[in-house]
Parts: structure tokens; sequence; C-alpha cells
């Protein structure tokens, strides 16, 4: 007879925070709701407040408020991070890595910060350092790109990644409500967390950004090296324009290589209705890989909520069960000759179509304002009338470039310094 194959020993986990996350982690392995389990066991699960009560399928005696010890304890093989925040975060991370134990985490903030030393550590003490979750929620885009699952060069990045922005705008587009009521729709529904500031401010999508960036050049891109905007600025006169014109607008990251120069940036933006992206609604995330040889591929899953990122975090933590302790990280290659010079949009050679709004506060600022932007403008329109002035300008540039378009704002901002000048860049090709 041969002898039979001994059972694959389950690796002992210690998850740290039992928020949205946590939780649904929790559930995936513990209610066996995963379509392909791991073969993993929950020692030990961190949490801040032992007195919350919370609804888990999980024996008490094994929450615990002292999570170094869960660090520390021999039993257990991986970490699993779903507190959010850089510390404690970071420095337990660490102190588990040190220990050799793999690391699984859905942190950004962490990842986008920290993540190249944290690279530098797991591969030191061989292990692993996984964060699949820390983008775009259900959608495996860390290791397609890890992987270089799509065999072309990847020159630009187009993508959704914040499933709370993305909600509130489809909310304000879709159903009338204002910024106040669909954020607290999103809240409601998971979608946001209490302090909703990292998502509409546009920093979130910021650091998932930076980690594509870091992964697709193999250098590491810091969230700073990023130009951020939110989407606080935009007003219900701006989604009334952009209907008219068959526009959508959405909360878009982009990384676009031109002329040998990476250009990274967070913002609201103009996608025409047609665009697939116009249809990514709600919570849902997209990206689109624009290669040089094979074209646009895109990519749409939920990229919000408990189990997205709880399948995320389950589907790292298989890779280390299936890998039988084989799977090491490697260290990025940081500062190879190839190194990508990051610069901010102002500098941006290409030409885009801009949409801008701006209030006069007199006719006499209103005539020239108008002579400043007819040498550009494709469209001018008088809208809405402002609160003080009695009209609005609505204007669609010519395709220029962003420091033109910064010319011309400085310029109406030298005429009106209360002009409550905003614009939204127009993608046109996505």
């Amino acid at each position: 007879m041969k002898d039979e194959m001994p059972a694959l020993r389950k690796l002992g986990v210690g998850i740290l925070g039992a928020g949205i996350v946590g939780k649904g982690l929790i559930r995936l392995i513990q209610d066996g709701l995963a379509h392909r389990p791991a073969a993993v066991k929950i020692k030990k699960v961190g949490v801040r407040n032992l007195a919350k009560a919370r609804n888990l399928s999980l024996s008490s005696t094994l929450l615990t408020a002292d999570l170094k010890a869960i660090v520390d304890d021999p039993e257990i093989d991986i970490i699993v991070e779903a507190m959010g925040g850089l510390e404690p975060a970071r420095g337990l991370l660490e102190r588990a890595l040190r220990a050799g134990k793999h690391v699984v985490t859905a942190n950004k903030h962490v990842v986008s910060e920290w993540g190249e030393q944290l690279h530098q550590l797991a591969a030191a003490h061989g292990c692993c350092f996984l964060y699949e979750a820390s983008v775009a929620g259900s959608i495996p885009i860390v290791e397609i790109l890890k992987r270089n699952v799509i065999p072309d060069r990847v020159h630009s990045v187009y993508a959704v990644l914040n499933g709370t922005t993305n909600f509130i705008l489809t909310r304000m587009a879709e159903s009338g409500d204002d910024f106040h009521g669909a954020l607290a729709k999103a809240q409601e529904l998971g979608f946001s967390e209490p302090d909703p500031s990292f998502d509409i401010t546009g920093k979130d999508a910021g650091q998932k950004l930076s980690i594509l960036i870091s992964i697709l050049k193999n250098q590491h891109c810091h969230p700073a090296q990023i130009d951020i905007r939110g989407i606080d600025f935009l007003m219900p006169w701006d989604f009334e324009f952009a209907a008219e014109r068959q526009w959508v607008i959405k909360p878009m990251a982009t990384y676009e290589e031109v002329e040998g120069f990476g250009f990274a940036g967070v913002e609201p933006v103009f996608v025409p209705r047609q665009s697939v992206f116009a249809s990514v609604r709600n919570e849902y995330n997209a990206l689109c890989l624009d290669c040089d040889h094979v074209g646009k591929q895109i990519l749409i899953g939920k990229g919000a909520g408990e189990l997205p990122t709880a399948s995320a975090l389950l589907s790292d933590m298989r890779k280390i069960t299936e890998s039988h302790g084989k799977l090491q990280t490697e260290a990025m290659q940081a500062g190879t000759a190839h190194t990508t010079q990051f610069r901010s949009s102002i500098e941006n050679p290409k030409f885009y179509r801009f949409y801008v709004s701006c209030c006069p506060r007199h006719p006499e600022k209103r005539r020239k304002i108008y002579e400043v932007f007819s040498v550009d403008a494709e469209l001018i329109q008088e809208r809405n009338p402002c609160p003080e002035s009695g009209f609005r300008l609505a204007v669609v540039t010519k395709a220029i470039p962003h420091s033109e378009l910064f010319r011309i704002l400085d310029l109406v901002l030298s005429f009106d310094a209360e002009a409550e000048v905003s614009w939204v860049r127009i993608l046109d090709e996505i």
C-alpha cells in the first residue's frame, strides 16, 4: 500500500483589527464563505476595546487587546493586519517580519509610505509581505502587476480606486443628493469610515496609486510625489453642466508617462458617457492599463465593503499556505538604470481640454475674464446665477497643457481674486 500523504498543517493566524474588514475575514474563515478556503486557524484577534459588542462567529477567548502578544505568539505563523492607520500598525508589522512571521495587510497607508523598507525586511528574514487587499478591493491588480500577467509595457494607468468618493459622486449625479447626504449614505452602508477625510481629500486614492506605481516601475513612489485634489469643491452646477454635455464626473487616479517622465495625480475628472468608467458606479472600482502593443486592459470589481477587501486578504493567506512556506517576498530593486522621474502635472506637456467655472464679481471684471478665456476656449456659457454677482461662467477650453491652464487661472484671479474659480480635467480618450 502507498503511504498516505500527511495532512497539511494549518498555519496559525493572528488578526490585528476586527472592524469592517477584519470581521469580514473572520466570516470568510469561520463560516466557510470562501470559494477556496485557506489552510489556516485563527489563534488570536486583536481589538482595541474588549468590552465592545461584536457579532462574530468566534469565541470571545480568542479576543485580546494585547497586540504585541499576538505578534510574539510562537503558535502564530501569519499576522494579518486590518487596523488601518500608520501607527501602531507599521511598528507591529516590522516586529512580525523581524520575528520571521509572514505578514498580510490591507493597510495602504503603511504600504505606500513604508512598503520599500518592509519588502527589504521580509526578504532579509525569509518571509512574505503581501498586500493585495491594500488596493482596489476584490480586483487582483497587485498580483497582476507583480507577476507581469500582461506581457506588455504599461505606459498609463487610469483608475477609480476609492469606493467612497465614487459612491458619493454617483449619488450626487443620479439621485440629486447633496454632498453631505451622499456621504451619510456611504457611511450607513459601510463604504466609508466614520472619519471620511482621507477619502474625500483624495489621500486614500493617492496612497493606492503610489503602491501601483511602485510595483509597476519597481521603484518606490511616495504619495507626496502625486498631485492630489479632493472632490469637495464640486457643486451641483458642475454635475448639471456635465450631464448636458454627456459627461460623467469620476474620482480618477492616473499615471501617465510622457516624454520619459512620470505624471501621477488624483482628481475628479469628466469622462464621456460612453466610457467604460461612466458605468462604474457606487462602491465599484475600475482600472484601465494602457499598454504599448495590446492596448487598453480593463478590470472592474467591488473596491469597498466587508467581503471584497477580506477576500483579497484571504487570497494572500492562501498563497502562503499553498506554497508550503516556500513563498518569499523579493526586495524591491530601487535605483536601477531606468529609474523614472516623477514630475508635477504643471510640467506635463500633454494637451487636454478643461472645464472651468468662475463667478466674476463686477461687469468690468467679467469683460476682462471673457477676453482671457476667449483665446483658448471652445465654449463659454453664462450659467445659473452666483449668489452675489448674478451670473456664472462655464468654460470648456481647447486642448492645452496644464501650464497654459494655470496661466489662465492666475490671470483671471489677478483681475478678480474672489471669482471662485474651479476646474476639472476632461479625459476624452478613456
